[in-house]
């Protein structure tokens, strides 16, 4: 039975992702992780035609290197291959095919992330009918869905991440040499997608090896299970480094390490939590109904809770640190690889409510909760996030003055700011008038509306605080809706006919996966979870022994 739901899970949510997929090729750090996949596949190099950051400095041999570790341009290749096969057919296609396939990794990580968290509400004993809930709220209603949008490679950090947790959490149950090497892999890839994680990594292993000291000797068979399994990631990012940095254990961040890191970690955290721009809770707002669980999550589920925290919270500590937090994103980019493991707590909250009579609140609170989400996700996914960045920036330089960047720990572009950089992004995350997710439910009325800049100026967010006009045509005029569709619409007319059929193709795909789901939920009303299946646990989280 969950094997059903799994397939439907990932075909709906792979369906829906590219269904809505952008319109916008990879940009930013998307782009240059998607140079060096295209060096790679295309020259058999590894270095890229430009710098980024602007400031990167040359080697001896005078090339560039994506300061990003090579997994994250991996993933790329099997979407090159697929647009290099769409230009051999169609040599005039390339332009509706490149974004289509640079997003294409993204989607499959996002369509992944939904299975491992299925299967992590699953691990947990929860219903299939919560855990299915709980996957399409996950999938649908959180700043998963943005990301499984772009061409960024936090998705597949959150995929990672979800399948570490939940094999730490498998591994935990039942300590065997299958579960040490899925632990290796899971722990592996993640290491190789960022090397932020290794404290997250360590945490979580170090309370794995805690809990389970009882073991003694026969921990290291197991170990070397997990460890076999993640050498070839670690030692292929550090040929990678040697290769490209001279040493295996210098990385492309390592020049900007001292300029980039030393926040106050109170500050971050706030930020990432409660601040008005970038709360998480702000772009994932279901997440607040698992805060209602948490009582119950600590009750039923400890373990869960603390092979989590030990994963989560070191990683968080170590961004915490971070000065430029990621603010050239919508919302806080450095926060979703945890999304699908802070939404546990959510699913624990829907299989405790479906086991109970129902309540006319509680759909109220969820109707509420999926609808704030859809919509945060729908105005997140409707335009490229640097349209309104560049609005704000420059409505806040004519409203409340230039900052003086002499002082930046970014070098100035050519347009005299700094992208990340505190002077150039602090509105985005403290001040109301520019919040990102306001700003974009105006942007898309604006544009839907046909306004000009002045018209749409005229009702933007920020005239709840001043009676001032500002210029925004530069950057208003360049706002675009970011869906695949409008690369046949609009941009490249010629390829409509080849636009319609793959629409026509994502549809009926789309189509099947909510079809294979929602028979796969009649069968399981049929055939209720078995006792087994839905065992209570002990207030440890383990299984509480039979009768």
């Amino acid at each position: 039975m969950d094997g059903r739901l799994t397939r439907a899970i990932f075909v709906t949510t792979l369906a829906v992702y590219l269904l809505f997929s952008g319109r916008e090729p990879p940009w930013g750090d998307a782009n240059v992780q998607y140079m060096a996949a295209e060096s790679m596949a295309r020259r058999g190099a590894l270095d890229i035609p430009k710098p980024w950051p602007d400031d990167q400095s040359k080697d001896a041999e005078g090339k560039w290197y994506s300061t990003y570790p090579l997994v994250t341009s991996l993933i790329q290749i099997p979407g090159l291959g697929v647009l290099a096969a769409a230009k051999a057919m169609s040599p005039t296609s390339g332009g509706l095919a490149k974004p289509l396939t640079s997003h294409l990794a993204c989607s499959l990580f996002g369509a992944w992330a939904a299975v491992l968290f299925f299967k992590l509400c699953r691990q947990q004993r929860l219903s299939r009918r919560a855990a299915s809930l709980a996957t399409a709220i996950v999938a649908f209603t959180t700043i998963n869905f943005v990301y499984a949008h772009y061409s960024y490679s936090e998705i597949a950090q959150t995929a990672a991440f979800t399948g570490f947790v939940l094999h730490l959490l498998m591994f935990d149950e039942d300590p065997s040499n299958k579960n040490a090497r899925s632990v290796g892999f899971f722990a592996g890839l993640l290491f190789s997608l960022k090397y932020v994680y290794p404290p997250g990594i360590l945490g979580g292993l170090g309370i794995l090896l805690w809990r389970k000291r009882k073991l003694g000797k026969q921990l290291l068979p197991l170990t070397l299970h997990c460890a076999a399994i993640a050498a070839p990631f670690v030692i292929s990012a550090m040929v990678y480094n040697y290769v490209c940095f001279g040493s295996p254990f210098t990385t492309g961040y390592s020049e900007y390490f001292s300029q980039h890191w030393g926040e106050n970690p109170m500050s971050r955290l706030w930020a990432m939590f409660l601040s008005p721009g970038k709360s998480i809770f702000l772009y994932s707002p279901p997440l607040l109904l698992g805060i209602i669980a948490l009582p119950r999550m600590w009750r039923e589920h400890r373990s869960a809770c603390v092979i989590a925290l030990a994963a989560i919270v070191p990683v968080l500590l170590a961004y915490s640190r971070y000065k430029l937090n990621g603010d050239w994103s919508w919302g806080y980019r450095f926060c979703v690889f945890m999304t699908p493991v802070l939404a546990l707590p959510v699913a624990v909250l829907l299989d405790a409510w479906m086991k109970e009579p129902p309540r006319r609140y509680r759909r109220i609170m969820l109707a509420l909760a999926i609808a704030a989400g859809l919509s945060v996700q729908v105005l997140g996914a409707a335009f490229y996030w640097d349209h309104f960045v560049r609005i704000s920036q420059d409505v806040r330089i004519g409203w409340l003055g230039s900052p003086n960047r002499t002082g930046a720990i970014i070098p100035t572009r050519a347009n005299g700011r700094c992208d990340g950089c505190f002077e150039d992004v602090h509105q985005l995350e403290w001040l109301p008038p520019f919040q990102p997710i306001v700003g974009h439910f105006w942007l898309l009325r604006s544009v839907i509306a046909g306004d000009d800049a002045a018209t749409a100026e005229a009702a933007a967010p920020w005239h709840r605080y001043t009676s001032s006009t500002f210029n925004i045509k530069d950057a208003y005029d360049r706002a675009r809706l970011d869906w695949w569709g409008m690369l046949w619409i609009k941009d490249f007319p010629h390829t409509r006919a080849i636009g319609i059929v793959l629409l026509l193709l994502l549809l009926a795909g789309t189509a099947w996966g909510i079809r294979l789901w929602l028979r796969a939920h009649r069968a399981q009303m049929i055939s209720r979870d078995t006792p087994d299946e839905a065992s209570p646990r002990s207030p440890s989280g383990d299984p509480l022994p039979a009768e």
